[in-house]
């Protein structure tokens, strides 16, 4: 992988991006790029846009529905889903990635494990094949009902129980499906079977037999009967004056007098209302019925053992007895224990070096641990055995403990974790898809969005030195995305090479990625080396030269004044040149640079005016940012001061208070307290006034701010009147 090219068009929020990133000679401090993007710029876009791309789909544009282009090509050609990885921001704990199970596999105990298992599995099919035949239980059914019925989880042993089990009396005529459908246990397990199912047979088999009756084993019972005259007076046959004439009469009759004859035959019967209850119930439906027609084609001595046989207390030793003739009438049952009983012992010795042998795997928690630290959990896995081999997925266990308290919990159970908890949690999802990528040796560009977020300083570092060793390995491949900027300088001081290290710059047409400067510090790498000739520059270094005088001299120090009064609407403010400033500053720094004499805060709002006209605002610019921000404030401080002389009749009005702001806010909304005006100044408080507070070594808050907001609000400020 050397230079992968993106070009991408409408893509969630990127308009447009084109952008080659060279991997250069692939050699560590050359395989992995960090992208500094404040947020709504571009990181959540281009990481969607890749995640769709890992998973063979298109991007797209979901606002506007416009058309959409992602082309990113891998030194020409197009780059394998399967090279790509996106670790996104969003913390997702719920499921255990497929990875664990990647790793936790012992190629060559799977490699023999699943030779032996192909010629078990095929036996194991057949089986199943025939006890479906036999049984009338649905192929998909077989494993689990057998399960159920013989109460124990391992097929294997099921069918030796089978086997060797003893059959009481004979029941090769019956069929496990039509004793025991869902639907025919209804029945058997109702009350008034349970208590009258002997008296209830006798009665039915006198229906076939007793003078007048209509009936024929084996081919026209009440069941029948009822579906046929119940559809005939449905479809009105007999409202059409329609008769029906039975076997043996001289006369048909109509339904009047076949609702008698039917009565007197079953009235032996339907006189007793639990025995018509039962032929009501399997009369009910197919299943029913079916067995209704068994019951009523068996010979009585069957019939009593049947129903012996089905009382509720025996139920679950006639189901055993049902499939142990089964599996003892099944050739292939035969087969299957015989393959069985000659591999169990090896299979067993590899199932037990499964259990123990994952090095992989705890070389990965043993990272996780090491490198994060205090967590309250430790880990295993639930099913190591069988994710070993490739049987199931793995299932990670955490188990919490406090003193002798312990709770072991599975990842969807956990609970009561910090947010940054839940991301080391997260990011152990991705340390496990790292292994098994590793182990594969898969080629991989990892896009990674704002790792480091919900971490506090200690596994920041932790992130860093991980992302170092991905770095180190051949085959793997960075894009780093992070709108912290402490994150991004981090990364460039350990192990992102300067050159590959960018800045993301909104214009016109989309998005744009350049170098990224002044990274290590920017007041001695770009503001120092340009003050005496930039005037830009020169506005920006005041209130990191303020700060270092507060540092070293203190509040009370007539330098810490006169530059206080540089970033606030003082008395004196508009007295102050370039000069005044350069003598403080020379003082502080030993230089001996020189001004031209005009007012700063003249210097300020020309520039500030400049940097609102340029369309093109692409790097850090922090000294834009840093001076928009004074002219803001100086701005809106000399509208309140003004507003607030008018209000209370004082000409002569100055603030005195060390947060002059804040209380000009204060002053202002007593005196007119509906002004539309507060709306813009409470931007400039809430976007501005903390952000001009700014020392070499934390800038990050005004970073997050883009140029193009505060070129906005600097044209809302400067069109506040007084009047």
């Amino acid at each position: 992988m050397k230079k992968l090219s993106v070009k991408l068009k409408n893509c969630y929020g990127i308009q447009s991006l084109d952008h080659d990133f060279d991997f250069g000679n692939g050699k560590p401090g050359n395989k992995s790029f960090t992208v500094y993007a404040p947020n709504g710029l571009m990181k959540t876009s281009f990481t969607k846009t890749f995640e769709k791309l890992a998973k063979g789909e298109l991007a797209e544009e979901e606002r506007y529905k416009r058309p959409s282009t992602s082309e990113v090509l891998l030194d020409g050609t197009p780059l394998p889903k399967e090279a790509i990885y996106v670790l996104k921001s969003e913390i997702d704990i719920q499921d255990d990635s497929p990875a664990i199970t990647d790793i936790l596999v012992n190629p060559e105990n799977k490699s023999r494990y699943d030779a032996i298992l192909v010629d078990i599995d095929k036996q194991k099919a057949k089986l199943i094949s025939a006890l479906q035949k036999a049984s009338g239980v649905p192929k998909k059914d077989i494993e689990k009902t057998l399960f159920e019925d013989i109460g124990i989880r391992d097929f294997p042993e099921c069918i030796v129980k089978l086997k060797e089990r003893t059959i009481v009396g004979e029941i090769s005529h019956l069929n496990y499906i039509t004793l025991f459908d869902p639907k025919a246990i209804e029945v058997l397990r109702s009350s008034e079977f349970v208590s009258n199912a002997k008296e209830f047979n006798t009665r039915y088999q006198e229906l076939f037999s007793q003078e007048g009756s209509i009936y024929q084993k084996g081919i026209f019972n009440p069941a029948r009967a009822e579906t046929s005259f119940s559809t005939l007076d449905k479809q009105g046959f007999f409202n059409g004056g329609h008769r029906v004439q039975m076997r043996g009469e001289a006369t048909a009759i109509g339904k009047v007098e076949l609702d008698e004859l039917l009565r007197k035959i079953h009235a032996r019967i339907d006189g007793d209302e639990g025995l018509k209850k039962i032929r009501s119930n399997l009369a009910k439906n197919a299943q029913a019925q079916a067995l209704s027609d068994l019951i009523e084609n068996l010979p009585a001595s069957q019939i009593d053992e049947l129903l012996e046989k089905l009382r509720p207390e025996k139920q679950a030793d006639f189901r055993q007895d049902l499939w142990a003739h089964q599996v003892q009438s099944s050739s292939d049952a035969t087969n299957y224990i015989a393959l069985y009983d000659q591999t169990k012992e090896e299979i067993k010795t590899i199932e037990a070096a499964a259990a123990q042998a994952a090095p992989k795997w705890t070389e990965a928690v043993d990272l996780f641990n090491d490198r994060f630290v205090d967590m309250p959990f430790s880990l295993s896995v639930a099913n190591q055995t069988q994710a070993a081999l490739g049987k199931e997925k793995a299932k990670l266990r955490f188990t919490f403990k406090d003193g002798n308290d312990s709770v072991e919990w599975s990842r969807s159970e956990i609970k009561t974790l910090s947010q940054g908890e839940k991301r080391a949690l997260y990011l152990l999802n991705f340390i496990f898809e790292v292994e098994a990528r590793s182990l594969s040796s898969q080629k991989t560009l990892f896009i990674i969005d704002d790792i480091a977020d919900s971490f506090d300083y200690k596994n920041k570092h932790a992130i860093v030195q991980y992302l170092e060793d991905l770095d180190n390995i051949p085959t793997f491949f960075q894009i780093i995305l992070t709108h912290n900027f402490d994150f991004f300088r981090t990364l460039a001081n350990n192990f992102v090479h300067r050159e590959r290290c960018l800045m993301a710059n909104r214009h016109a047409a989309g998005v744009s990625l350049s170098k990224a400067d002044g990274i290590k510090n920017y007041f001695i790498g770009i503001l120092k080396e340009k003050v005496h000739t930039n005037p830009r520059v020169m506005c920006a270094t005041i209130p990191f030269t303020r700060n270092l005088i507060e540092y070293t001299k203190g509040e009370d120090d007539p330098d810490y004044f006169t530059l206080t009064s540089l970033l606030h609407w003082k008395e004196g403010t508009e007295k102050i040149t370039d000069t005044d400033y350069f003598d403080i500053y020379n003082r502080l720094f030993r230089t001996s640079h020189t001004g031209v004499n005009k007012p700063v805060k003249d210097l300020l709002h020309a520039e500030a005016i400049v940097i609102s006209n340029e369309t093109n605002h692409a790097g850090l610019n922090l000294e834009d940012k840093v001076l928009l921000s004074i002219a803001i404030r100086m701005k809106s401080e000399e509208f309140l001061i003004q507003k607030i002389r008018e209000l209370s009749r004082n000409e002569n009005y100055w603030c005195d208070s060390k947060n002059q702001f804040g209380f000009l806010m204060k002053e202002y909304t007593k005196l007119e307290p509906t002004s539309s005006a507060l709306r813009t100044l409470e931007k400039v408080s809430i976007t501005v006034s903390s952000n001009i507070h700014l020392n070499s070594f934390m800038y990050e808050p005004i970073l997050d701010l883009t140029v193009d907001h505060l070129i906005r609000l600097y044209k809302e400020v400067n069109g506040l009147s007084v009047q």
